[in-house]
């Protein structure tokens, strides 16, 4: 599907440029180089992208492609493929699925997504137990492109993912004494507590996750640097109780 949108959109976009350099050759000889310079800009400016502050209804077209659909199965299968049962068997349900943008959308001259940023959510199962998976989409050039996210509704990247694990098992480590540093850490599902990030402020969540046998709620507490990108993290292993 991709490849296909990107041909048709190059093909409309070149005969367009040669259009617009024609015009502006033509008009531009009898009105000399500085406004021939200024005519071509301003005929450009005609192609550039609308940005919607709302969100375009090829947004919802793109979402219940089936082709679409793949793509993000593709993430959810890589999830599942990171945990210790590595199931390979998911049955998202696609009817009730949601999403959240991030930024403005920029739509090409037919009204598709060109420039776009959004995480799709679709409840679910993996091998019987339920899911939220997550994938992030990401839309450059008219081209789609899907990553892998963690289940639910964190705000962490994958780098700050990455990061707390071991400090999430060293807390763990000290909640049961049968978890060692050598257990794996399977996040299952993610929740927001209270206000959902704003700007540079602290946020908190609180993680479902499986490790050597133990299901466990681990609050943690986000805390955006105040001057650069990076975020800390505080994880207590007072604040771990049991999942039921």
């Amino acid at each position: 599907m991709q490849s296909i949108q990107r041909i048709e959109r190059g093909r409309l976009n070149l005969l367009a440029t040669y259009l617009i350099i024609g015009v502006a050759g033509i008009v531009g000889s009898r009105l000399g180089t500085p406004l021939r310079t200024l005519l071509t800009a301003s005929l450009f400016s005609l192609l550039m992208l609308p940005a919607f502050a709302q969100e375009p209804p090829s947004i919802a077209t793109t979402r219940q492609d089936p082709r679409f659909h793949t793509l993000a199965e593709h993430q959810f299968l890589a999830y599942e493929a990171s945990l210790t049962t590595h199931c390979t068997e998911i049955h998202p349900d696609w009817t009730k699925a949601s999403h959240h943008v991030y930024g403005a959308i920029a739509t090409d001259q037919q009204g598709y997504p060109y420039t776009a940023k959004w995480a799709e959510q679709v409840p679910g199962t993996a091998c019987g137990e339920p899911r939220r998976f997550r994938a992030m989409v990401l839309v450059h050039q008219g081209s789609i492109s899907t990553l892998r996210m963690l289940p639910g509704d964190s705000e962490t990247t994958e780098q700050l993912e990455h990061d707390l694990r071991d400090s999430l098992l060293t807390a763990a480590e000290s909640f049961a004494r049968d978890i060692q540093s050598t257990c794996a850490v399977d996040v299952l599902d993610t929740h927001i507590v209270g206000a959902p990030p704003q700007g540079r402020a602290v946020w908190h969540e609180s993680w479902l996750v499986r490790i050597c046998g133990h299901r466990l709620n681990v609050p943690i507490t986000f805390v955006p640097d105040a001057t650069g990108p990076g975020t800390s993290f505080g994880i207590s292993s007072s604040d771990i109780s049991a999942a039921h």
